[in-house]
C-alpha cells in the first residue's frame, strides 16, 4: 500500500496519509502533495534543502511542513521527492528534503488547510486527512 490516497472533496483537493510513526505520516503527506501537483524533471541532478520549523502541536506543524514545501516549491522551482525527517516532536521539526527541477505542474495548490485536519491513530498506525486549498 502506497502511504497516501487522493480522496473526493468538493471544492478543494485532499489526500489522506498514513504512517507507522509521525515521521512517515509526515513525509507520506509531503509525497502525496507532490504527487497532485507536480513532475519533477529526471533529467536535471537533485538538489538537497533543509527545513527547520517550529509550532505549537503536530497538527500545526504538518500545515507548517506542507506550506513550507509549497513555498520551497514555488520560490525554487522544484518537485520533491524524499524527505528525510530528522527531528519531530509536537514543537520542533527538522527534515532534509531532496527534489528535482519542475518539469510539469498537473494541479495548483496554494495551500494547506486546517479543515477537517485530525491526526488519528489506528490499529495500522497514524492517518491525517489533509484539505488543500486551490
Amino acid at each position: 500500500m502506497q502511504g497516501f490516497e487522493e480522496i473526493e472533496h468538493t471544492a478543494d483537493l485532499a489526500i489522506r496519509a498514513y504512517g507507522r510513526d509521525m515521521r512517515e505520516l509526515f513525509a507520506n503527506a509531503a509525497r502525496g502533495m507532490f504527487a497532485l501537483m507536480a513532475e519533477p524533471s529526471l533529467e536535471d541532478s537533485a538538489r538537497q534543502r533543509e527545513v527547520r520549523l517550529e509550532g505549537a502541536d503536530y497538527e500545526g506543524l504538518l500545515v507548517d511542513w506542507l506550506n513550507e514545501l509549497l513555498y520551497l516549491h514555488e520560490v525554487e522551482g522544484e518537485t520533491y521527492s524524499q524527505f528525510d525527517i530528522e527531528t519531530l516532536s509536537p514543537t520542533k521539526l527538522e527534515a532534509r528534503i531532496t527534489g528535482r527541477p519542475t518539469k510539469n505542474k498537473t494541479k495548483a495548490i496554494k495551500a494547506a488547510t486546517f479543515h477537517n485536519l485530525a491526526i488519528e491513530e489506528t490499529a495500522n498506525g497514524l492517518v491525517a486527512t489533509i484539505v488543500f486549498d486551490v
